[in-house]
């Protein structure tokens, strides 16, 4: 079977990032999507011409998936994702994948003993940026890296996700929803298997009681540090939605990445501007593309559940520091 030949589905489509999906998939492909939200699911059927469920189990029943791209409340994702391995239906599932270590260990058995292919999409993975960083750009061992990443106020979410402002359902915030990607980069850019919390400081508005923005403090494997910035803070307009900002130091050079440009100074050279994408938005159908080829060609993704296993871990003692 090619790619072009999978029947795929969408489960949960109130999602905010269900959207930037759609541009890799040929017409047709998708023969089915479920929400708990009637005329959301609607809504996308309509728009893709395929089929509508409020239940995704019933979806599954009935239409016999290929391949699947799972979304779901934080709390309801090991459930989700257990079905899918006992059904033997490939998927790719939104991060956290779970509310805790725990869960998502549970998953991870899981999809080892069934030899199940399970995606998480850690896009920075599949981007040109990342690649071009880790195997070109950076000149010497990473000594320390900060990445602040501030994206919109959380009421952006009151529209299709009210559940992601609530402990109970989301399990944290800023930390939980964009924290997740920068733990899984740094860990990849220094070949890293885990990394040890220092320190934590969460800040909170009082309306919701998830963290509105984060900062941590991180120990790599490779003894390299990383200082860690999210937030739901930032005032957003028609042309800009967040701010994203690197800074990476190696043995070599000083490197700093944002709005689409890298400026590298390495020792004894002149100063290079290189222009890379900050916009995450523009890879998830990059992620969508590569997943698909590597399950019809029997390859492991390039971000599995055990990837993201190491980064709850992580998650889950940055959460805890913040307490003390």
């Amino acid at each position: 079977m090619n790619v072009n030949e999978l029947k795929i589905a969408f489960l949960g489509v109130s999602h905010w990032h269900v959207p930037l999906y759609f541009p890799a998939l040929s017409k047709g492909s998708v023969v089915a999507v479920s929400d708990s939200n009637e005329t959301i699911s609607e809504q996308f059927a309509q728009q893709l011409g395929c089929h509508s469920f409020t239940d995704w189990k019933a979806l599954l029943d009935e239409m016999h998936p290929d391949f699947v791209f799972a979304f779901a409340p934080h709390n309801e994702m090991t459930a989700m994702a257990l079905e899918l391995i006992a059904r033997k239906i490939p998927f790719a599932i939104e991060k956290p994948a779970g509310m805790s270590e725990g869960e998502v260990l549970k998953v991870a058995e899981a999809a080892e003993k069934a030899d199940a292919f399970c995606a998480i999409p850690f896009v920075w993975r599949y981007s040109d940026t990342v690649a071009k960083l880790k195997e070109s750009l950076l000149s010497g061992k990473i000594l320390h890296m900060s990445y602040r990443f501030i994206a919109g106020p959380p009421s952006r979410y009151l529209v299709s996700s009210p559940w992601m402002l609530a402990s109970e359902t989301a399990g944290g915030g800023c930390m939980t929803n964009l924290g997740v990607h920068f733990i899984d980069m740094a860990l990849y850019l220094t070949d890293s298997a885990s990394a040890d919390v220092l320190s934590s400081a969460y800040q909170y508005n009082g309306t919701y009681d998830i963290e509105i923005y984060g900062s941590s403090l991180l120990k790599m494997e490779t003894g390299a540090s990383l200082v860690l910035e999210t937030g739901y803070a930032y005032p957003m307009d028609e042309e800009a939605k967040r701010e994203n900002r690197w800074c990476i130091v190696t043995e070599n050079g000083y490197y700093t990445l944002a709005e689409n440009r890298l400026e590298a100074r390495e020792y004894g050279k002149e100063v290079m501007n290189i222009s890379l994408s900050t916009d995450s938005d523009v890879y998830y159908p990059k992620f969508v593309e590569a997943t698909l080829d590597d399950y019809v060609n029997g390859r492991r993704p390039r971000a599995s559940i055990r990837e993201m296993l190491t980064v709850r871990r992580i998650l889950d003692r940055m959460n805890e520091a913040a307490k003390d």
